[in-house]
């Protein structure tokens, strides 16, 4: 089974965590990197979790058992209780409902995987093994932290800042991207980003 890779916008989607242990504190911590928001049900939760939810607002607990009731509305579900009846019952019900689902360490009840991941700001490096080897990705994901720096992501954000203005100046794409990659080139050959003047300058060098 081969997943396909996809980005989605989960800011301030409604994600639902059943489980409140460390494979679920685990979850939590990726789902809130993402500007989630994440509700926990479970009769026992973590410290570890409890303790995210006094700083994070976007982090809701309720310490009970799990209604049917408790799916509607979510943009995803992911299951992470040693109850493998159970997560079969929420599998096949966010199917039927056609809520993305995650149940952990059992690929066979999931309609999506969690990648292992770098992230700085919005610049995002992913890698799947469609669930054969986390080990294996989390190497690669490693290995992309020596790539993927914070310059990277303040260069990705700079460059976010000045797409509208190039793309409405610079009709020409080939001229666009020459832009995005003078930008570049300059970061990285430099400590600093160019200065909104030095960026000016690129652009009407090409208009």
């Amino acid at each position: 089974m081969a997943y396909f890779p996809m980005f989605i916008d989960l800011t301030d989607s409604d994600c639902l965590i059943i489980g409140g242990g460390q494979v679920a504190y685990r979850k939590v911590k990726v789902l809130l990197d993402f500007d989630a928001r994440v509700t926990v049900i479970s009769k026992e939760v973590s410290s570890k979790i409890s303790e995210i939810a006094g700083k994070n607002n976007n982090l809701q607990i309720e310490e009970r058992q799990f209604e049917d009731s408790d799916l509607k509305g979510r943009k995803l579900v992911v299951v992470a209780t040693d109850d493998n009846d159970f997560n079969s019952f929420v599998s096949e019900k966010c199917n039927e409902a056609n809520i993305p689902v995650n149940v952990v360490d059992d690929q066979e009840k999931c309609s999506f995987i969690f990648s292992s991941y770098v992230k700085e700001g919005d610049l995002v490096g992913a890698f799947s093994s469609s669930g054969k080897s986390p080990v294996l990705t989390q190497y690669l994901r490693d290995k992309e932290k020596e790539v993927l720096t914070p310059k990277l992501g303040k260069i990705n954000e700079l460059m976010g800042q000045w797409r509208a203005q190039v793309i409405d100046e610079l009709p020409n794409e080939a001229e666009r991207k020459e832009v995005f990659q003078s930008i570049l080139k300059y970061s990285l050959d430099n400590d600093n980003l160019p200065t909104e003047e030095e960026i000016k300058v690129i652009i009407k060098e090409r208009v």
